[in-house]
Order: structure tokens, then sequence, then C-alpha cells
């Protein structure tokens, strides 16, 4: 009886243990990942541009203003020239408790610093109960540029960033997209969900960038508690293609967490890509 007794402590134990860090400790563990990537369709001789992408903040009673804070001050020390975020941001609008305070948000948001500037796209949380009009202010007022089915030129590095609008709640418009990808130069796109990335790599990708998937957010031998829909080919980290164009597919497991506020296996990242001609 002793043993079984001892038995079921540990058992407690072990779960206890496993809550107090899945909910309180590995949430806070905000990594960075970097990533090389020379290309000759860069324009050779400029300086390395640093892009610094975040995602999936999904801003709660789990993920306040204390967070993003933390999250903005962390992305300024890595003094990105480019930021980008994909999709994402409130987790539930329609049960956000602090609308009143919406602009405590965009004021924060509003602190990143990148000279050469800061875009964002729709993810499937930015739609439905009045997400995508709040978003869409949130985001212009914080000084990201929303792109919808769009694109920018950076044309000192021969570089495009093109924005695609959200493939499960938004109008994904592939046609346009193929239009916006120019052969010559480094074409990088902005895609919530990264499964999409299949059905394009026959045309001008060199970088796909992702978030949605979490990374799983909770990881435990033989179950997968969280892998959305168009997240669970690519389910986090980065992935080459052996396509004509050699593109590569990079999926951000995202600041906070979604359904259930734990993360395991899965500590929330910022990832930096430092781009460069040769």
């Amino acid at each position: 009886m002793r043993k079984f007794f001892a038995f079921l402590l540990t058992i407690f134990l072990a779960v206890i243990s496993f809550y107090i860090y899945a909910r309180f400790i590995e949430p806070g563990l905000l990594k960075v990942h970097y990533e090389n990537i020379n290309s000759s369709l860069i324009t050779k001789d400029k300086k390395e541009l640093r892009i610094l992408q975040f995602s999936d903040m999904h801003i709660s009673e789990n993920f306040n203003e204390a967070d993003i804070k933390k999250s903005v001050e962390k992305i300024n020390e890595e003094i990105p020239d480019i930021v980008v975020f994909t999709g994402d941001l409130i987790d539930e609008y329609n049960k956000y408790e602090n609308k009143g305070n919406i602009n405590e948000i965009w004021e924060i948001l509003s602190e990143i610093k990148a000279p050469l500037g800061k875009y964002a796209i729709y993810g499937n949380h930015d739609y439905g109960g009045g997400a995508e009009r709040i978003y869409k202010k949130i985001m212009k007022n914080s000084g990201f540029k929303l792109l919808k089915n769009e694109k920018v030129s950076l044309g000192e590095y021969n570089i495009n960033i093109i924005g695609m609008d959200d493939s499960i709640f938004g109008k994904f418009d592939k046609k346009k997209l193929i239009k916006l990808l120019d052969d010559d130069s480094y074409n990088i796109v902005l895609s919530h969900e990264p499964d999409v990335v299949d059905p394009l790599l026959q045309y001008n990708i060199d970088l796909f960038l992702s978030g949605h998937s979490h990374g799983g957010q909770v990881n435990l031998p033989g179950i997968k508690l969280f892998f959305p829909s168009m997240a669970q080919k690519y389910t986090g980290g980065i992935y080459s293609f052996n396509n004509y164009r050699q593109t590569v597919l990079y999926v951000n497991v995202g600041l906070g967490t979604s359904h259930i506020p734990l993360r395991f296996m899965a500590p929330p990242e910022l990832s930096v890509f430092i781009l460069k001609g040769r």
C-alpha cells in the first residue's frame, strides 16, 4: 500500500511540476532564432539586411500589455532594419476584456524601431467578432503597413516583400500573388499559414515566412495537442525545398498561446533573417 501511495504522490508531483513549468516558466522563455541567407538576387555590396519576424501574440489575459512590452524590448535589442508580423494579434477580440484601453496595444507596438519599415499581414484570429476593423486600426496606429495581397519593394536591395491575406478567413488571391513575384528580384512572401506553400513552390518565391503552428504549443511523447489546420505539415523552424528557386520556408512558433495557456517544448521566439547579396 505504501508503494502505491508513493507512486500516486510521484505522479501528482510530476503533474504539478509540469503544469507550473508549462504555464508559468516556458511561456516566458523568449528566445531568438537566427538565419543567415545569401543570394545572388540581392544587391551585392550592400550592407547586410536584418529582417525580424514575430508572430501569434494572441493578446489576452494570458498575454497582456506587460508581455507585449517585454517582446517589444527584445525586438529592439536586435536592431532590425525591417520588422514583419505574421498575424494573430488578439486571441479572441469578442471576448477581450480590455477593449476600453485598446490604445495601450498600439502605444507599445509603436515603440518598435525599424528604419526600413514595419509590415504586417492578417492571421485567422484577426478576422471575426469585430477583429478585422480593430486589427487594421491597431497596426496603422503602431506604424505597421498592412499588406493584403500587396507588395512593397526595397529597390536598393532588389527585394520584394509580399503579404498574403489569411488563407482561412481572408481572400487569398493566388493569381495576384503570382503577378507580384518578379523573376529577377528576391521575393519574400508573408503568409500566416505555412501549409499553403506547397502549391506555390513552382513560382518565384525565395523566402516564405509563416506562423500559426505555435510549434505544437504542448509537445509530449506521442501526443500533439495543438496543430491547427494548415499548419500540420510544416510545424516549426526552417524547411528548404529542392525546387528551381531553392525556396526556404520558416515557421515561427509565435509568442502567445491559444486554447490553453501552456507551452511545453515550444518556447516563444523571435526570428531574425540576415540577408546578404553575393
